[in-house]
């Protein structure tokens, strides 16, 4: 879950409250609905110890059963987080003896800090009607399957949007919003001129919230048919 494309959400110094001196840096990074806590305590004991808990709310803290008295300094906590419209939070315990547990300030992990990787978009023509085919990218968030890939689409329902253009008149383009339940969402366009080259772009944003978008998709392009006789003299 490690990558170019997690953006760090939350990051801060934190004195951990009863231990005078010792400040963690906690951070909350994701991509496609995962989510993953690091943090660094610089003058905790080499052999420290930590345990992370998560909160959703309305719940109580609960501690993450593979991340409790470990020494590594990240804990991957994706399958945990089901409900993405309500507040969730992550936050590290650091263990100074084994009656003693001092916890970090928690990180907030909701829809604001999202970001998402780009669809994929196919185009094909059937007559005079484009047909965009847009897929959209895996989950990070393994909770709907952990052997094969898992839409975005089977955890939220996001909003695609789809706009189509003229390659050589940029003016000339079209575009249209769906709400996307499915791992492929199938879009139509009509309406073009004959013998012209269009392309298509998509992305998508979360359902309630459209500041949580995705970038664009790489565009596609197809040609339409000319008119019958067209060109000739």
């Amino acid at each position: 879950m490690q990558g170019d494309g997690w953006l760090r959400l939350c990051a801060a110094a934190l004195f951990i409250t009863g231990t005078t001196g010792t400040v963690c840096s906690t951070r909350v990074e994701s991509l496609d609905l995962g989510c993953l806590l690091r943090w660094d305590c610089p003058h905790a004991s080499p052999n420290a110890t930590y345990t992370v808990q998560t909160k959703t709310q309305g719940d109580p803290w609960q501690d993450v059963p593979w991340c409790v008295w470990i020494s590594s300094r990240s804990c991957d906590v994706s399958q945990v987080f089901s409900d993405f419209e309500l507040y969730n939070m992550v936050r590290v315990g650091v263990h100074r003896d084994p009656g003693s547990t001092v916890w970090t300030k928690p990180c907030k992990f909701d829809y604001s800090d999202f970001t998402f990787s780009p669809p994929s978009v196919s185009v094909s023509l059937k007559e005079q009607q484009l047909l965009v085919r847009v897929q959209f990218p895996c989950a990070s968030n393994r909770r709907c399957s952990v052997e094969r890939c898992c839409p975005i689409t089977q955890l939220i329902h996001p909003w695609t949007t789809v706009t189509v253009h003229n390659r050589l008149n940029r003016s000339e383009q079209q575009s249209r919003t769906v709400w996307s339940q499915e791992p492929v969402s199938y879009v139509e366009f009509s309406g073009l001129s004959p013998g012209q080259n269009y392309c298509a772009v998509a992305n998508f944003s979360f359902p309630t919230f459209a500041m949580a978008a995705s970038p664009l998709s790489e565009p596609r392009c197809v040609e339409t048919l000319s008119e019958p006789g067209e060109g000739r003299s």
